[in-house]
């Protein structure tokens, strides 16, 4: 049986990844030059896959590269272990050369051998510092990418994923620790991504913010849907599958022609076409259907934690898209009350990651949650 070449939830590269080919080469010119990037998205776009493809590429051109999710990364302490250890890493894969490598470049840290359930020995970095002593320590490992990259004469990329996430460990010290080191670093180039876009853009803009004007800003867009549609069309052909622009089209219209929404639901699309190997627009509508029904005890959850006033702008945003929230029609049409008890709903959902808010547009952070408020809200009167 072939392997379903639509993925999602998870980090893709070469032929599972969608084009992107912009993208990429600003990324790849602007860091290969030495020049720091902001890079905003909304979720679900493949800002992790992007930033990991293009480490790949700047990698194979002889580039040191180094990637931390800081979502992962719940205190000081682990910031620094992981910060450590992923460069260490990056540079020094053998055992030998790892303990040699952390023993010259990190001589606070302590490297361990562990031998794995496989006899396959592994190298782990034993970080015995005092609570006072790790911001000292974070400020020492920080200068440690441009001591490589000089000694190695390599130049290095270093990527923060969810780099919004330092605000919750004593935020604004690190913010001014990383401005001090970064801004002398001239063989590091750095990506600062995230999702929480109000959180990252005001990082980045405040005048009186650390990371102000420390590098340029890219905010990631949708993919062009023709660059979509021959994505999709190349990854239907592998299975022999018939699929028509206009069903594909069709398949954009239902999934917004967010990258994991398309790629989720075109990989359940593909399961459901294996036999008769064509897709129709009543497939389309099928598998919709099949995803709600799946999801549902999951919505039904998460609707049961709204608040009524909640329930009601998600049922009213749900069926009147691309209208402005606060205009006296919308508001009068779907009984919502006041300006202000909009405003309160609105920010409430934002920071459940239910909604997102790009100036007067309104969207679902998930599509699939929004269809199923639409067909499973509905009051029945009969």
């Amino acid at each position: 049986m072939k392997r379903n070449p639509f993925c999602f939830g998870e980090v893709v590269t070469g032929e599972h990844f969608t084009n992107r080919i912009n993208e990429i080469k600003r990324l790849t010119l602007e860091l290969g030059g030495g020049n720091n990037i902001f890079l905003i998205s909304p979720r679900r776009y493949g800002k992790t896959s992007l930033i990991m493809n293009v480490l790949g590429h700047l990698k194979t051109e002889g580039f040191l590269t180094f990637y931390l999710d800081l979502y992962k990364v719940a205190s000081l302490r682990e910031l620094l272990e992981a910060y450590s250890k992923g460069v260490a890493r990056s540079c020094a894969t053998k055992v030998e050369r790892f303990s040699g490598f952390v023993k010259e470049f990190f001589p606070r840290l302590r490297p361990k051998v562990i031998i794995g359930t496989d006899g396959v020995p592994s190298i782990e970095i034993d970080i015995q510092l005092k609570e006072r002593e790790l911001m000292e320590s974070l400020e020492e490992v920080l200068d440690i990418p441009e001591q490589i990259a000089i000694k190695r004469k390599k130049p290095f990329v270093v990527a923060f994923d969810e780099f919004q996430e330092i605000l919750n460990l004593d935020g604004e010290r690190i913010e001014k620790m990383m401005r001090a080191c970064f801004q002398h670093h001239h063989h590091v180039a750095y990506v600062f991504a995230g999702s929480k876009r109000h959180l990252l853009n005001s990082m980045v803009s405040d005048p009186n913010r650390a990371f102000y004007k420390l590098g340029d800003i890219m905010n990631l867009k949708r993919i062009e849907p023709s660059e979509m549609i021959e994505f999709l069309r190349k990854q239907f052909v592998k299975g022999s599958v018939k699929v028509s622009d206009e069903v594909l089209e069709y398949i954009l219209e239902v999934s917004e022609d967010v990258p994991y929404n398309v790629q989720y639901f075109c990989h359940h699309l593909w399961n459901w076409s294996l036999e008769t190997k064509r897709v129709e627009e009543e497939d389309v509508e099928e598998i919709m259907d099949n995803i709600i029904a799946e999801q549902s005890m999951n919505y039904i959850t998460l609707w049961d934690g709204l608040s009524l006033h909640q329930r009601l702008f998600l049922k009213a945003i749900s069926k009147s898209r691309n209208k402005s929230t606060f205009s006296k029609d919308f508001i009068t049409e779907n009984a919502l009350g006041t300006p202000s008890s909009i405003q309160k709903s609105m920010a409430l959902l934002k920071k459940k990651n239910i909604i997102d808010v790009d100036g007067k547009e309104v969207s679902f952070n998930d599509v699939f949650f929004r269809e199923w408020i639409k067909k499973k809200m509905v009051p029945i009167v009969s």
